[in-house]
């Protein structure tokens, strides 16, 4: 019995997982097909600066913008040509969180440019907006 409830609880995970990650892939290919392919290009041609163990810069475009009050999220499109995952040398997708002040200050909007740091081992600031 207990075997039972453990694989229900198992099989629950995964697919809960598995509707998250759908969810994620048609959100990331809707906003790569509304990028001209001088951004794509753009994306393809950023250079990796590593600045620390598991840590680095590189260019990436603002795809969507969400106020949420004093804070700005900011979802970012950047070419994954570091982490050997599913997502190996395709466009992504990274999410930082801002200050509204720093969003307004920077004029920051939908299809500009901007450079990330990126540290995926890093539980807390692993993205961040570099200005």
């Amino acid at each position: 019995m207990t075997y039972v409830v453990v694989g229900l609880i198992v099989a629950v995970f995964v697919v809960v997982m598995v509707m998250i990650a759908k969810k994620d892939s048609k959100e990331r290919d809707e906003m790569v097909s509304k990028l001209t392919e001088e951004q794509k290009e753009f994306l393809k041609a950023t250079e990796v600066e590593y600045v620390e163990k598991n840590a680095w810069t590189q260019d990436a475009i603002v795809a969507k913008v969400v106020d949420k009050g004093s804070k700005t999220d900011v979802r970012m499109l950047w070419y994954n040509k570091t982490i050997e995952n599913n997502e190996y040398e395709t466009i992504t997708i990274a999410d930082a969180s801002i200050k509204k002040s720093e969003q307004e200050a920077h004029h920051l909007k939908v299809g500009d440019p901007v450079k990330m740091y990126f540290a995926p081992e890093k539980s807390v600031g692993s993205v961040k907006i570099i200005f």
